[in-house]
């Protein structure tokens, strides 16, 4: 079976996917070796060249800090589930904090690899050729908004509304109404960027963005299902 995503090596001609750095048959270099993500330079990347970043980050041997980004990102998913669970919430939470968030990292990462798994076949169904750890490291690093919603947004939130911000008698935007829905807006705005992000990496494979834009809602879609279901933990009584 032929793929699209195949190079021929300028060496001896061989066709080689484009995620090896090496021919196969000659062993001579096809491009610049990428051993390790730099972080520092990835997120500046993905302001003003997401493109290249999500190039690098498939093309890396080592994945680093996808697991350490995957991790925060189920606490953010935690909080999440906890803002839609606040209209339906009357009594104290029965869990504790460790378990609901075990459970929060349990879920998070089956549905992250879900995700990739169901985007490689995706790939696979288009002729491209993909290795699971890239695809999966890819659409980990395009949710570094919500990074950052968890570490700029929610303090802030905090800070205004403390002990009321999952509260439903008042809710929040009845305390500080223009301060909520400028907080809300930036939320929504975090959610958007995630959304291009997520849009320009899937690109690095499909290179197509209207076919990486379908796709990155779809996932989005099943994200907001799963954050629904997570959130019906704190209605256990």
């Amino acid at each position: 079976m032929s793929y699209i995503n195949e190079i021929p090596c300028s060496n001896c001609g061989s066709l080689n996917f484009d995620y090896e750095y090496k021919c196969k048959n000659c062993k001579s270099f096809l491009r610049e070796r990428i051993v390790n993500i730099d972080l520092g330079e990835t997120l500046l990347r993905l302001i003003d060249s997401p493109s290249e970043a999500f190039y690098k980050i498939k093309l890396s041997e080592h994945k680093n800090y996808v697991l350490f980004i995957a991790l925060f990102l189920s606490i953010r998913f935690l909080i999440i589930s906890r803002f839609i669970s606040v209209p339906f919430v009357y009594n104290e939470i029965q869990f504790s904090l460790l378990l609901l968030l075990g459970i929060s990292i349990l879920l998070t990462f089956s549905v992250l690899m879900l995700i990739s798994f169901i985007s490689s076949k995706i790939f696979a169904l288009k002729k491209i050729k993909t290795r699971f750890k890239d695809v999966f490291s890819v659409i980990i690093y395009s949710f570094v908004p919500s990074l950052l919603a968890l570490f700029i947004l929610f303090p802030i939130e905090l800070v205004f509304y403390g002990e009321y911000l999952f509260s439903n008698n008042p809710y929040p935007y009845q305390i500080k109404e223009s301060v909520f829905y400028f907080l809300l807006v930036l939320e929504i705005m975090t959610i958007l960027w995630s959304i291009f992000l997520l849009t320009s990496g899937l690109n690095v494979f499909l290179k197509s963005r209207f076919l990486s834009f379908i796709l990155s809602i779809s996932i989005w879609i099943i994200i907001a299902v799963a954050l629904f279901i997570q959130s019906k933990i704190f209605l256990i009584q």
